[in-house]
């Protein structure tokens, strides 16, 4: 069963919106849909009357298990970006592009003198009572149980969003389309908190929402960045609005056929991956680490900077190549083909699907690292880019990739400020220390030929001064057998030794990833938090001891308290982002685990 919730107006009483639809889906090879195959609530006349008055419905869903619901649902969303991809006639600038305060006055103007479209959804949204009426006209109409595909335009697309949470728990949504949502604009996005408290990842199947970048009612902005399930794709509509516009778009015709008939577009190929069986960790973990330094390569603009990142990434490629089977070899492990096909030079691809949680840390490691040390090559922003297209090859959607580029910025923004160290030379310039936290890539590298295991990241770990890396042997360990490694352990170095560099380094991998983890729906490990309260207690104790007998201005205190200030930087931040153990903010005495 389709359900369509329509935007403002009439509600458009005679069904030219089905018509449309059924137009695209033929023109799409699929069976157009049969009126009773769809329900239609219309709520048009409770817009325009004052006074409306509901309880709104109960909250019915049921969280369990939620960070595995959330990892199968980022695999289903995959696999709508793979079916209907990346339209290439959208326009590659739009809305997004202008001011947010000059759209946001555009679409104020809009809802002061009650045009249609905004007026009504900012009505919606501050009219508690009229939002109950409507959410319970719209649950009337809708089955007790069984699977609906939900299709929601402009105002409805606000509707189908407030209603996700209040569903009847035996109705399952097979799909969630939003065309022409304003939920992502500024001025609705600052109320959006009231229409979702808790995205119900056990009940609804995907979502995708389908903007177009001159819609000056989505304000050319898409939803991911206001509701992490979401999944935006950006279509070519021009400047228009209506669902008829949407509806005639083939992306919308292969979301809505695909979702009622099953797949059926021919031209449109599923990605089917090969699985090469007990490929080693360090095998697995290098060519990740290689594909990403590819995609980082494609996406520099400057074409001198990325030939000689091109011939760079080709000596690395080779030379990790030789010293993963001399690796291998030592151990007494066989070399698996994969490593061979290493030295042409062609990049490599991840051989399996990774789970959203454990892609996580590496891919924010690779964000950070200088992939192609020991030269030293600044691609610029091309590793933030390059976050969305590694999330496809993995097998996750591509919006995360985004979301995790959004944290990394967020955190470097922070701790550059706090620390005064430029980010480039932490990157670059220190010749792979981050990279050395990518695990057996940096190993591979860093270790004379011939040491493996323990021994390799032992002398890896040494190349980098006294105590090596800042928390290294955690990130190391972890990231070898699971990629979920960045808050596992505490720091293998004395704070106060270690370089303030290091301790950026860090602190910026391991919130990083955490804020993605929140940005996404994921649940945070609560080391994280009391790993950086021991950092900061360290440092304070080690000032405390100093401080009576050394000179005011000696160099090792102005060191101890420039990492200090980092630290305490980076705990305001985790504050201010609600990135605590919950035991702490409910006031229960919590103990780090084991």
């Amino acid at each position: 069963m389709l359900v369509f919730l329509h935007g403002v107006g009439d509600g458009d009483p005679t069904g030219s919106w089905l018509k449309a639809l059924n137009d695209g889906l033929v023109e799409a090879g699929y069976e157009p849909l049969d009126k009773s195959q769809t329900i239609a609530p219309r709520y048009s006349d409770l817009l325009e009357t004052d006074g409306i008055r509901a309880s709104l419905p109960a909250r019915t869903y049921s969280a369990k298990d939620e960070d595995a619901r959330r990892r199968d649902y980022e695999r289903r969303q995959a696999r709508v970006s793979r079916l209907i991809g990346h339209d290439p006639d959208a326009w590659a600038t739009g809305l997004e592009a202008v001011p947010e305060v000059v759209v946001d006055v555009v679409q104020r103007t809009i809802v002061d003198r009650r045009l249609a479209q905004l007026g009504q959804v900012d009505r919606y949204i501050d009219n508690e009572g009229l939002r109950g009426a409507i959410l319970r006209r719209v649950l009337e109409a809708l089955p007790a149980e069984g699977e609906i595909v939900i299709v929601g335009h402009s105002l409805g697309s606000v509707v189908a969003i407030d209603l996700l949470d209040h569903l009847p728990p035996t109705l399952r949504v097979r799909r969630l389309i939003t065309l022409g949502s304003p939920a992502g604009s500024s001025f609705i996005h600052n109320k959006c908190e009231r229409l979702l408290k808790r995205f119900p990842y056990g009940i609804v199947e995907d979502w995708a929402n389908v903007y177009g970048r001159g819609d000056v009612v989505t304000a050319g902005r898409g939803l991911a960045g206001t509701f992490p399930a979401a999944q935006d794709f950006v279509v070519a509509v021009g400047p228009r609005h209506y669902a008829k516009a949407y509806f005639e778009h083939p992306s919308v015709r292969t979301l809505v056929g695909e979702a009622m008939h099953g797949f059926q577009d021919k031209s449109v190929v599923p990605v089917e991956r090969s699985v090469e069986l007990r490929i080693p960790a360090p095998v697995e973990q290098a060519v990740f680490f290689l594909a990403f330094a590819h995609h980082v390569r494609r996406k520099i603009d400057d074409r001198k900077v990325a030939e000689r990142y091109e011939q760079a990434l080709s000596l690395v490629q080779e030379d990790m190549a030789n010293r993963l089977k001399v690796m291998l070899v030592n151990e007494g492990r066989p070399v698996p083909p994969l490593v061979d096909t290493l030295g042409d030079g062609k990049p490599p691809r991840s051989h399996r699907d990774w789970d959203l949680d454990s892609a996580i840390d590496p891919l924010v490691l690779c964000a950070l690292s200088n992939l192609v040390q020991p030269y030293d090559i600044n691609p610029g922003k091309a590793p933030t880019a390059a976050l969305r297209d590694m999330a496809i090859e993995v097998g996750i959607q591509p919006e995360s990739g985004t979301t995790i580029g959004k944290a990394i910025q967020e955190v470097r923004g922070v701790l550059e400020a706090s620390s005064g160290v430029p980010w480039t030379r932490i990157a670059v310039g220190l010749g792979g220390v981050a990279l050395l936290a990518a695990g057996p890539l940096g190993i591979a590298l860093a270790a004379p030929v011939g040491l493996s295991g323990a021994a390799a990241i032992t002398s890896a770990l040494a190349t980098f001064g006294p105590g090596g890396m800042v928390g290294g042997i955690a990130l190391l360990g972890g990231l070898a057998s699971t990629g979920a490694a960045v808050t596992t352990g505490a720091v293998a170095a004395g704070a106060g030794d270690a370089p303030l560099e290091q301790i950026v380094i860090d602190l910026t991998a391991r919130i990083s990833a955490a804020r993605a983890r929140q940005l996404l729906d994921l649940s945070i490990d609560p080391i994280l938090w009391f790993h950086v309260v021991a950092l900061e207690a360290e440092l304070a104790a080690e000032l405390n001891r100093l401080e009576p007998l050394s000179d005011s201005n000696s160099p090792r205190l102005k060191d101890l308290r420039r990492k200090r200030d980092v630290v305490r930087r980076a705990l305001s931040y985790m504050t201010s982002k609600n990135m605590q153990p919950r035991q702490l903010e409910s006031g229960i005495e919590a103990e780090p685990a084991a």
